[in-house]
């Protein structure tokens, strides 16, 4: 009896499906502005598809956090990428009540049917996921909801600050001399602080350069650590860097890296750069990003490192005339066989260190990773898609094969774009479904192949003899592979036929 009741229990918890919770962070963006919080995504596998829970979603405003509820997406089926399991869907759903208790009012009494896109991806103990909640009719804005780390930077809209020495501040994740170790560090001044100048929400950075006993020290940021180890401003003693064997901790209870686990294409940036005195000789402020495999390594090095994934330096951004003004840098990625890990980004006010003057200023706002997910052609069974372009998602095409979605190429130009491919057959065509996702699930572009297929049916050989033998779906057509699991109708060579399972 007692084995009886544990088999009934099993059973009874594999039909409820498998329930994982992740506690993740996440970046709620409103009309470009964008605040982060922690949240609890609870996943559930059941049959073969998946429901997305997005439990106790709360928005931030000036008179603090509103509950928003629980934001729910039932009866997703999969798709397969490598490693990863992508789940998407566009819907209009329903958002319920929260179960926190702290939370006095949810707003969800009061929602209309919400429309949601989402785009997920599983892929080991890691979650990304990027949710789009149209609530346009209700509040008059769409929200975005990025959840996850590791594939962009924390606190990007530099509205969240702390205390890193004395009365002096640092942006959350990112830091300065302020914060500096080296012989020299107390030396070393000040050289960040919050600026009311910003080109979204409330606040930017402001970097700026100072003069130590005549020497031109320049404003410098970056998500590492600075050192400052030498009075000579080209001396690579004086230099920023990341380790993640590091136990420090920064005036925020955070190590001074930044975890990056994916391999954008380029990084971004909106900047608002002048000099105090215009130097024609050194007039540049610059931007430099480079992705490790987190552990030891410094810019300007000190020596050829092989722990580095890519690199991106923009080491031209000339002065903006008092505008903001977006700044771009493709990453450019080596051939060392290390896995991302980590990246160390650095702005300063000047390409040259020691140069420019104690005046110049860089405000730097809303930096970014971008993941490309532009599709720059499709293969069927090695047969490109006829007349492909960008900007076309619709085509038709004729092959005498069957088609699979294994049968299926796509070219991109993302370094680590994620593929969702499903084939479908209807009135006699297969319906092939391409959608290429950038790896932080943000951005994404979708294409519709249909394929007339003129393979000859079942019912045109059945009667047949001394032929090879064949294997056809119940619908009739001929099958290419035999996938496991599958009834196929089996023509023998001496024209019989049998019903089998593969």
């Amino acid at each position: 009896m007692k084995k009886l009741f544990t088999f009934l229990f099993v059973a009874a918890t594999a039909m409820a499906g498998r329930a994982t919770d992740y506690n993740v962070p996440i970046t709620v963006i409103v009309n470009g502005v964008s605040s982060e919080q922690t949240a609890v995504i609870t996943i559930v596998e059941n049959n073969g598809l998946y429901d997305l829970t997005l439990k106790n979603f709360m928005l931030q405003s000036e008179d603090g956090p509103m509950g928003v509820g629980n934001v729910e997406m039932k009866g997703i089926k999969p798709c397969q990428d490598g490693n990863a399991t992508l789940l998407l869907t566009n819907d209009t759903i329903t958002i319920t009540s929260g179960d926190d208790p702290s939370v006095p009012f949810w707003m969800s009494s009061m929602l209309p049917p919400v429309p949601v896109d989402l785009c997920a991806k599983i892929e080991g103990e890691r979650l990304r996921c990027y949710i789009d909640i149209d609530l346009m009719e209700s509040l008059g804005q769409v929200i975005q909801v990025a959840i996850g780390d590791g594939y962009q930077m924390p606190n990007a809209s530099f509205e969240a600050w702390h205390t890193s020495t004395g009365s002096y501040v640092e942006p959350n994740g990112w830091h300065s001399f302020e914060s500096a170790t080296g012989s020299l560090a107390a030396l070393a001044g000040h050289h960040i602080e919050k600026s009311s100048d910003a080109h979204s929400g409330e606040a930017s950075a402001r970097i700026f350069a100072t003069s130590i006993f005549g020497i031109v020290a320049n404003g410098t940021m970056t998500t590492g650590r600075m050192n400052a180890g030498s009075m000579s401003a080209a001396d690579t003693q004086n230099h920023a860097y990341l380790d993640m064997s590091k136990t420090d901790l920064d005036g925020n209870g955070d190590p001074f890296y930044i975890p990056l686990c994916s391999r954008p294409d380029s990084v971004v940036a909106w900047v608002k750069f002048s000099q105090g005195k215009a130097n024609a000789s050194h007039p540049y402020a610059t931007i430099s990003a480079v992705i490790t495999d987190g552990t030891f390594y410094q810019d300007p090095e000190d020596k050829e490192y092989t722990n580095v994934v890519a690199k991106a330096k923009d080491n031209k951004i000339a002065t903006t005339g008092g505008q903001w003004v977006r700044v771009s840098a493709p990453f450019v990625y080596t051939d060392n066989a290390a896995s991302p890990q980590a990246v160390l980004i650095t702005i300063s006010t000047n390409a040259d260190a020691g140069q420019g003057s104690a005046n110049d200023e860089v405000l730097v706002d809303d930096i970014a990773f971008i993941y490309n997910a532009k599709v720059s052609g499709i293969s069927i069974e090695g047969v490109e898609v006829p007349g492909f372009s960008t900007g076309t998602t619709d085509y038709e095409m004729e092959m005498d094969k069957e088609i699979t979605a294994d049968d299926i190429e796509v070219l991109t130009d993302g370094k680590a774009t994620n593929i969702a491919k499903t084939v479908t057959e209807k009135d006699g065509q297969y319906v092939c479904t391409i959608v290429a996702i950038g790896a932080d699930m943000s951005a994404k572009s979708a294409y519709v192949v249909k394929v007339k297929n003129n393979l000859s049916t079942i019912c045109d050989q059945l009667t047949a003899s001394k032929q090879p033998v064949a294997y056809y779906t119940l619908d009739g057509r001929k099958a290419k592979t035999l996938v496991p699991g599958r009834i196929y109708i089996c023509r023998q060579s001496d024209g019989s036929i049998a019903k089998i399972r593969q």
